[in-house]
């Protein structure tokens, strides 16, 4: 699949069917994670890719936002520390939340273009989830992205009208 097609096609899917990932998806991930650039070279993000079911069920006691059943979740967390050693204030207040979203994006597209599905979920308990994971005190959970293989079709994409969304040279054109 090409990007563009992926992009069109990637829908958030809140419902898994009982399967795990394929290795080579998990690979191509953790490809995507790696390759996944950061402002000012920081790279100061880590992931955590969970595929054990109870550790998947742990996690979701404190993820109100994490439905279904995913085959694998993994964690984005950030390290304010390690973001202003390595890039300054800026990748510290703001840049490694930037680079956690185009991650996240690489992430998703990943797995789509691979036949498996996700979501997005920001709302969890952030100490729980440390805790699940062994996160040392200085690394903040920030987002967390289920994955799996969707069971029900993704409900159509709305969007607005691109003159809405999109201007040319100033705001409104």
């Amino acid at each position: 699949m090409d990007v563009l097609e992926t992009i069109k096609a990637r829908r958030s899917a809140r419902s898994f069917a009982d399967q795990r990932l394929e290795p080579h998806i998990v690979e191509a991930i953790e490809e995507a994670i790696l390759h996944s650039p950061s402002a000012s070279n920081a790279q100061e993000s880590h992931f955590v890719i969970v595929q054990d079911e109870m550790q998947i069920r742990h996690i979701k006691r404190f993820a109100q936002g994490l439905s279904g059943q995913p085959a694998a979740v993994v964690v984005l967390c950030s390290n304010h520390q390690e973001a202003l050693a390595r890039g300054g204030a800026d990748s510290a207040d703001t840049l490694r939340f930037i680079n956690l979203g185009v991650a996240a994006s690489a992430i998703m597209l990943t797995a789509q273009s691979l036949g498996a599905s996700s979501c997005p979920v920001r709302s969890f308990h952030a100490p729980s989830i440390a805790a699940i994971t062994g996160l040392p005190e200085e690394v903040k959970p920030e987002l967390l992205i289920s994955l799996g293989y969707a069971d029900k079709p993704p409900r159509p994409k709305m969007s607005k009208p691109p003159k809405e969304m999109i201007s040319f040279e100033r705001y409104g054109n």
